[in-house]
């Protein structure tokens, strides 16, 4: 009989695409299309059109001025979903106007979103997030995972696949929602997994020091707790242990390894409170930097 942990499989029911039609949303599309395809998933492709310049204009020049923007932006949804457009089942397209944030996580709440996938701009745009970007509040406030993709990997590939998924677990036992996606992604995509725990403040010394019994008994009991016994995933899970500054260990390891997506755990935190939120942790570090989309998911 398998351990009930193992049996909670992750479901994605309603994906949230949104984009400002720049080309580095544009090219971050096939990962939302992919993902939603492997699990039978319905798409909502979303344009917001934020109201807030329009203090400036005339009010009887702005009815008109919003109703272009709404023919352009479905004209442009359009054009994105291509051949797509035809699964009307499968496939929404959302314009609307408004505080392009207020809306987004309305969409999310309305529609029982399952995962956003973000687009951004990459490091220096994601620098610009101290000035109080959407892209850095949805991926703060989001009450849901959300897939963050900078323009390095979303132009890398035509043809998105998943070849090697990387899990970064921080406590040990590992009570977060974060492994079941983790798992999840690993499965649908035959990849294969890796488990990676960083000890931050342990010395090199005493890391070179410990015993491989001491890793290898907390890795058993983590695939044990999180990987189905019926699964082939068990044989394509390894442990990685890391030391020193965790975003560099993590990103060494990412580009030696070839990880293809990142899935981390990060804390709830409350939207009244996320624009003070430190800017210089572990996961804004990884989605300003990293080579590969990043999946957060919040607990």
């Amino acid at each position: 009989m398998e351990n009930s942990k193992t049996n909670s499989e992750v479901t994605l029911h309603e994906v949230l695409f949104p984009t400002d039609f720049s080309p580095a949303c544009d090219a971050v599309f096939p990962y939302a299309a992919t993902i939603a395809d492997r699990y039978n998933a319905r798409l909502y492709v979303a344009h917001v059109i934020n109201l807030e310049p329009f203090g400036l204009i005339a009010p009887e020049s702005i009815p008109e001025m919003v109703k272009q923007l709404q023919q352009q932006a479905h004209q442009k949804v359009d054009q994105l979903l291509g051949t797509r457009r035809s699964g009307a089942d499968r496939y929404r397209a959302i314009v609307a106007e408004g505080a392009v944030l207020d809306v987004l996580i309305d969409l999310i709440h309305r529609n029982h979103i399952d995962l956003v996938v973000l687009g951004t701009h990459g490091r220096r745009a994601f620098k610009k997030l101290l000035l109080g970007s959407v892209a850095e509040e949805v991926f703060r406030t989001a009450p849901c995972p959300v897939l963050t993709i900078g323009p390095k990997p979303a132009l890398a590939q035509a043809n998105i696949e998943l070849r090697h998924v990387l899990y970064l677990l921080k406590f040990e036992p590992d009570t977060s929602e974060a492994a079941k996606y983790a798992v999840s992604l690993a499965q649908r995509y035959a990849a294969k997994l890796t488990v990676m725990n960083v000890r931050e403040g342990m010395p090199l010394a005493a890391a070179q020091q410990e015993r491989q019994e001491d890793i290898r008994e907390p890795f058993k009991c983590w695939i044990e707790d999180h990987v189905p016994e019926s699964s082939n995933l068990r044989n394509q899970v390894r442990f990685e242990r890391g030391f020193g500054p965790a975003t560099e260990a993590i990103l060494n390891f990412v580009s030696k390894a070839a990880v293809d997506l990142i899935v981390m755990p990060v804390e709830r935190v409350d939207p009244l409170i996320a624009a003070h939120v430190a800017k210089l942790d572990t996961a804004y570090r990884l989605v300003s930097y990293a080579p590969c989309p990043v999946l957060t998911i919040r607990e």
